[in-house]
């Protein structure tokens, strides 16, 4: 993740290479650690999805968990 933000915050070529090598070692340690990764997603999508959020200095900030 370091390497992707560094690529990012360079505007240097890469990013997408970057950020696939994230997924593979996210997915590599799903597994491993018998996680089901989608399952984990779809419910912390749908916890996100509750929230509340409000536009501060033009960042949205989360305001309320529901």
């Amino acid at each position: 993740m370091a390497e992707a933000c560094r690529v990012y915050y360079k505007k240097t070529p890469g990013i997408g290479e970057e950020l696939a090598d994230v997924a593979i070692y996210l997915l590599g340690l799903a597994e491993i650690l018998n996680i089901n990764l989608e399952d984990e997603i779809l419910k912390k999508m749908k916890k996100n999805k509750k929230r509340v959020y409000k536009k501060i200095n033009g960042i949205n900030t989360r305001v309320k968990d529901a």
